[in-house]
């Protein structure tokens, strides 16, 4: 009988974190880590540690796999984003590190227009965050090379869906016409690719536990759909949804200086190499988001 491979996940309590430890669990020995408490929930064998990282440290045994999630989402603080940049590090020195499934961004690529691909350098303009997750996957590219062990950095786009927190414009929007308070968007013009979290959790779920068979032994992949759709539609989609148009206000905010007018995937890679193309359609995730109840996640 052979023996499952051991998987920690950090950030496991997350918006992602959470889909990601229950695809796992069916075929992984998985210990979740998070500062959160325990949210209970957990398929059966998933072993849970509140632990915050910037503090302690966990030792697992040999030969262990890691899913690195967890990150500060303060994107403009130029501390917090340093600060998790070392944790990381300091996870990547651990004894028994066998391989590594890191999470990155698009924003690694900053104010670049069109169909990005892995291998574009970024863009002359980086936030905080942006920054720190280009260095991240630097750091974790030197370390695969270095250790001889195999590694993968993936890059989600814009993603959505049920029990996302913060401010972007997605969640935001769901929650003022769940509210009924007023919306204040741009016009909404821009162009980006909008992913799925089910697909996104089921491709670091499937480059995960394909790790060990993967060439080379370090690849960076985008996750996302492949398709630029108009923010507007998408935000517009959500007022029918939830008969929220009169307050949904277009216009109310003008653009981020240096905003890139479109940003879209090439997900050739992720495809090639462990077999993941993301499923949802934009329009069938945003219906069911629509049609869940309220519910907050804490990352």
């Amino acid at each position: 009988m052979n023996q499952l491979p051991r998987i920690v996940v950090t950030g496991a309590a997350g918006f992602i974190g959470q889909r990601v430890v229950a695809r796992l669990a069916a075929g992984a020995d998985v210990i979740a880590l998070d500062r959160a408490p325990d949210p209970g929930g957990w398929p059966a064998g998933v072993e849970y540690r509140q632990v915050d990282l910037d503090r302690e440290m966990p030792v697992f045994t040999e030969n262990w796999r890691l899913v690195h999630l967890a990150w500060n989402l303060d994107r403009a603080n130029l501390v917090a984003q340093q600060e998790s940049l070392r944790t990381f590090a300091r996870l990547l020195g651990q004894e028994g590190l066998a391989g590594v499934v890191g999470l990155g961004s698009a924003e690694e690529y900053g104010e670049r227009e069109g169909r990005l691909r892995e291998d574009m350098a970024p863009g002359a303009k980086l936030s905080a965050y942006g920054q720190a997750k280009h260095a991240a996957g630097k750091a974790l590219e030197a370390w695969a090379r270095g250790a001889g062990r195999k590694a993968v950095w993936l890059r989600p786009f814009v993603v959505y869906g049920p029990g996302q927190g913060g401010n972007m414009a997605i969640p935001y929007a769901v929650r003022c016409a769940r509210e009924r308070t007023p919306a204040d968007f741009s016009e909404g013009l821009q162009l980006r690719d909008f992913v799925h979290v089910d697909d996104v959790a089921a491709g670091i779920a499937a480059a995960a536990l394909e790790l060990p068979t993967l060439k080379p032994a370090f690849a960076a992949c985008n996750l996302a759909r492949g398709e630029p759709v108009r923010l507007r539609d998408v935000l517009e989609r959500i007022a029918d949804q939830t008969n929220a148009r009169e307050l949904f206000r277009f216009g109310a905010r003008p653009m981020r200086p240096g905003e890139p007018q479109e940003q879209y995937a090439d997900v050739a890679a992720a495809a090639e190499l462990f077999g993941w193309r993301a499923k949802i359609p934009w329009e069938q995730g945003i219906d069911a988001l629509c049609r869940e109840p309220g519910k907050n996640n804490h990352g």
